[in-house]
């Protein structure tokens, strides 16, 4: 599957099988997040993969979602550290959080391309999170991203939307910000 594919066929997986993931998947996905582009190529992500089921039912207690969390044969969590990343967007918003989310919309995408199921969490208690995986002071749980076989075919319950996109005039400007 060509990245131009995994983008349009990309849809939030809503439910799981419970077989493993096989290893080789795992890494095909993770190799894509760590080629992600980074400010100065800072690269200040880091990746835990949560396969043990306790842990899971642990990560899950952290999360209103918890629940595709603990059905999920794996659970990937994305970090961001802190001092990877001195560098500023307009000089007002530290960068690491953008350069994670690059990161993991690869490995989603990647994902999607190795037929597996994604689903991006940010709803989640940072306190707890950093508890069940021993997380130190500077390094931030941006993203909990259950991951497995989808149960349903297309990995979503909703089917692939028909429309309900903006339109490309009501998204994109050139040369000034019209709008």
């Amino acid at each position: 599957m060509d990245v131009l594919d995994a983008i349009r066929s990309f849809r939030p997986c809503v439910g799981f099988q419970s077989r493993p993931v096989p290893a080789e998947k795992l890494k095909a996905v993770l190799a894509a997040a760590r080629l992600a582009p980074s400010q100065q190529n800072l690269q200040p992500w880091r990746f835990v993969v949560v396969q043990d089921d306790e842990r899971k039912r642990l990560l899950a207690q952290a999360s209103p979602r918890g629940k595709l969390i603990a059905e999920a044969p794996a659970a990937i969590v994305a970090f961001a550290v802190e001092e990877d990343i001195p560098v500023t967007v307009g000089g007002y918003i530290s960068a690491y959080p953008l350069d994670v989310a690059v990161a993991v919309d690869h490995l989603q995408l990647a994902a999607t391309a190795e037929g597996l199921g994604t689903n991006w969490l940010v709803e989640f208690n940072e306190q707890k999170v950093r508890a069940v995986l021993a997380v130190p002071e500077g390094i931030h749980p941006l993203a909990v991203i259950p991951i497995g076989f989808p149960a349903e075919p297309n990995g979503s319950a909703r089917p692939p939307p028909e429309d309900g996109r903006k339109s490309p005039d009501e998204v994109v400007a050139y040369d000034q910000f019209p709008w």
